[in-house]
């Protein structure tokens, strides 16, 4: 048996159970093997915004999503860069969502372009896969280490920095 993706119908399910995505959940975000999150707060050189942020070139900046994560405990998530940020010179540096995690994520991204970018809150920036697990873990997310467990906004260290 291989670890397989969730399909749109698998995310559907979930989701209508409060699973996977359990707060601000958009039918229009959910795609075929996946499903789209987007921009909250976006946090640029020490300030947050709810709104509208210009990112100059070469400027590192933070976004947390306006879904709230709950994965199940026999799945974990991948994140991937949208293609359309890509092709603008923005990467993204993404860890794994740990099974048994719930919060809003955390992203990091690199404007590597010369030019500035505009992000705004409810922009889609990035793609979360769910990968089914062969089996569950001996201790999820939250029993482990839990430094993120039941984060709200843009976090770094475990604390919200607003």
């Amino acid at each position: 048996m291989n670890m397989s993706v969730y399909s749109d119908q698998k995310i559907l399910e979930f989701a209508n159970e409060g699973n996977i995505i359990s707060e601000n959940f958009d039918v229009m975000c959910v795609t075929p093997n996946g499903y789209d999150l987007r921009i909250d707060q976006v946090w640029i050189s020490g300030n947050v915004t709810t709104g509208e942020a210009i990112v100059p070139g070469g400027n590192h900046f933070l976004v947390s999503t306006m879904e709230y994560i709950r994965m199940p405990e026999d799945a974990m998530g991948q994140i991937w860069i949208r293609s359309s940020y890509a092709r603008r010179g923005v990467f993204g540096s993404f860890g794994a969502v740990d099974a048994g995690f719930h919060g809003n994520l955390t992203l990091s991204f690199l404007n590597a372009s010369s030019s500035p970018i505009t992000v705004s809150r409810g922009d889609r920036i990035a793609q979360l896969v769910v990968h089914e697990m062969l089996s569950r873990p001996k201790e999820a997310y939250g029993e482990r280490s839990g430094n993120f467990q039941g984060s709200r906004g843009v976090t770094v260290k475990g604390r919200n920095i607003l």
